[in-house]
């Protein structure tokens, strides 16, 4: 019985820390001022996938603490931002490709920053406690499980 209330308790409070991610809303302000190349200042930028054109842009806001993982850090300027946009065209692209911006708002509704990626952009996990803010690179819904067998997880 009491093994059963050790792990009941257990599962309880793995269920909290659950409820504590932060999360990712859409907005289309946010897609504008990436495809007209703006760089807002205040904010560092990091990317996942390939330099040549990214999976996910991200910007978070200086005053945290980003523990950066699997991103790439770059010193995004409009140039390099608009070259990225020539790649990925928002003309271009089909529904399958579309990329959308997102403001990232922690569990308790603070602003962190923001994402500009593909549609799969709930494929991901955030977390920020005490002004450092951990966001796991993201995947694609199709990338769960390889033809192969495993997991093709890029967290």
């Amino acid at each position: 019985m009491k093994t059963f209330l050790l792990l009941a308790l257990i599962l309880l409070l793995s269920a909290c820390q659950i409820g504590k991610t932060g999360h990712l809303k859409r907005n289309n302000e946010i897609t504008s001022n990436f495809e007209a190349c703006t760089v807002l200042p205040g904010y560092d930028y990091y990317y996942n996938g390939p330099e040549a054109q990214p999976d996910v842009i991200l910007a978070v806001k200086k005053e945290y603490t980003f523990d950066k993982g699997l991103w790439k850090t770059i010193a995004l300027d409009q140039k390099q931002l608009c070259d990225w946009m020539r790649i990925i065209d928002p003309e271009l692209r089909g529904i399958r490709n579309q990329y959308d911006g997102y403001v990232i708002y922690s569990s308790d509704g603070k602003e962190l920053g923001l994402w500009y990626s593909r549609t799969w952009a709930d494929w991901t996990t955030i977390k920020e406690e005490n002004g450092k803010v951990i966001i796991y690179t993201p995947m694609s819904p199709n990338s769960l499980q390889s033809p192969f067998g495993g997991n093709n997880r890029s967290f």
